[in-house]
């Protein structure tokens, strides 16, 4: 599930709501839910307070559950598997991974692309 979707049921809004406290549109929330864009700027740093979780965790870089620093390393794996093309469907599919198979994840991708 996506995260704005996510802490949004939890804080029990609807996105009228949650549209409304941003200072956007109900449409322009749906759009961030169904991850056809990604809320920047003012917007992102709205959304972090009401929701008070760090930015990284509305862009999907950490999962929800998440409770500790993360490490410089896995942060930057996260974003490289999320920005690549080629990687994007990954970084859906292991949002809520662990650190661990995120690792081995990044692993596997590299011994691939080192056999090539």
């Amino acid at each position: 599930m996506n995260a704005v979707k996510e802490l949004r049921e939890r804080a029990g809004m609807q996105q009228k709501e949650l549209a409304i406290l941003v200072g956007v549109a109900r449409p322009t929330v749906s759009e961030w839910e169904h991850q056809k864009k990604d809320p920047s700027g003012d917007r992102l740093k709205k959304l972090s307070e009401i929701f008070s979780v760090d930015p990284g965790i509305i862009l999907g870089y950490r999962p929800i559950s998440y409770k500790g620093v993360e490490d410089d390393e896995l942060a930057t794996l996260r974003e490289q598997i999320r920005r690549s093309p080629d990687t994007r469907l990954l970084f859906d599919a292991i949002r809520k991974a662990s650190p661990e198979h995120i690792r081995a994840a990044t692993a596997m991708l590299r011994a691939l692309e080192d056999n090539q």
